[in-house]
């Protein structure tokens, strides 16, 4: 009975060894600052208003904007929004973050904090040439 417990508690260290390497690994590969799914922070929308919601978002663009994907950050802190998508010549690009400071999302969820990109190339079609 006790080499049972002990095997099973070696197995149990095991898993937990592997689904933190994974973890650190997706971490790594998106470019994440955050940690996903600890417990903190996971998911900013938890008992919130989701943007995508409070600005009535069509569900075509809804499906494309990384701010559906990427919830563990308010959609202001993520580049190539829907929100944000500006022509610059023949580059369309998601950095213009001037929409953000007069969002209502913004100004209920930002509080006082400047708006900051802390996810890039995540977005919709930023930096892709516009066809002529």
């Amino acid at each position: 009975m006790m080499q049972e417990y002990l095997a099973a508690k070696e197995r149990e260290k095991e898993v937990n060894l592997v689904d933190r390497g994974i973890r650190l690994m997706l971490e790594e590969a998106l470019g994440r600052e955050e940690k996903l799914g600890d417990g903190s922070n996971s998911d900013f929308w938890v008992g919130k208003a989701v943007c995508w919601e409070m600005c009535h978002c069509p569900p075509a663009i809804r499906d494309e904007c990384p701010a559906t994907k990427y919830t563990s950050l308010p959609c202001w802190e993520i580049e190539g929004t829907y929100c944000k998508l500006e022509n610059k010549g023949p580059v369309v690009t998601g950095t213009d973050t001037s929409i953000c400071e007069v969002c209502k999302v913004h100004k209920q969820y930002g509080g006082d904090k400047s708006v900051e990109l802390k996810l890039y190339g995540r977005g919709i079609k930023t930096s892709i040439p516009r066809r002529a």
